[in-house]
């Protein structure tokens, strides 16, 4: 993408073609290549394995540490922002709205932490993520899946269950991360 061109077809200047593709390289969706401009950045197996592992221990350790500090307010921000997130997963007209409401429940489930360095590290893992959870969410079966591990976290946090919490979080992230590999294996091979 040659910011001339962009900004000659929007009929704008080049200055906010040129900050808007610096917000997405710092997103991690383009890269400056010399005498290109700005690319797609492709889709890569070892960086699904990488942010989705992070995640799982980032966020692990945050809810691990958020748990203790839960209040019953806390809870029913999760469950409303839950519920907020089953009314439109699974829309593609709504996917944008859909991953905000992902993160809006599992920042509800860290918030109380009270650690602002580290939710700021998992929600720029999750921007990272979200071009790879939308291959995941349209994958076979995905939606009921995520809507019952959800469930099952925000359960486990009601009952102040703290390491069956931290488990199901790390397997959910983790799980959804082995899915977008497979499709891309899948992908490369031609299948």
């Amino acid at each position: 993408m040659r910011q001339d061109a962009l900004a000659k077809e929007y009929g704008i200047s080049r200055i906010p073609v040129r900050e808007a593709l610096f917000m997405l390289e710092g997103d991690g969706l383009v890269e400056f290549r010399p005498h290109k401009g700005a690319v797609v950045k492709p889709l890569c197996r070892r960086e699904v394995e990488e942010l989705f592992h992070l995640r799982a221990l980032l966020e692990g350790d945050l809810l691990q540490r958020s748990i203790p500090k839960m209040t019953d307010t806390d809870l029913t921000y999760a469950a409303q922002a839950l519920t907020a997130y089953d009314g439109v997963v699974g829309s593609a007209r709504q996917s944008v709205k859909w991953f905000q409401l992902n993160w809006d429940f599992h920042a509800a489930l860290y918030t109380p932490a009270d650690q602002p360095l580290a939710l700021q590290l998992i929600q720029s893992l999750h921007a990272n993520t979200d071009r790879y959870q939308r291959i995941q969410m349209s994958l076979r079966g995905s939606v009921p899946r995520a809507h019952n591990e959800h469930l099952e976290i925000l359960n486990a946090c009601r009952a102040g269950q703290v390491d069956e919490a931290v488990r199901l979080t790390r397997a959910h992230i983790l799980e959804s991360g082995r899915q977008v590999q497979d499709f891309l294996t899948a992908s490369e091979d031609g299948v």
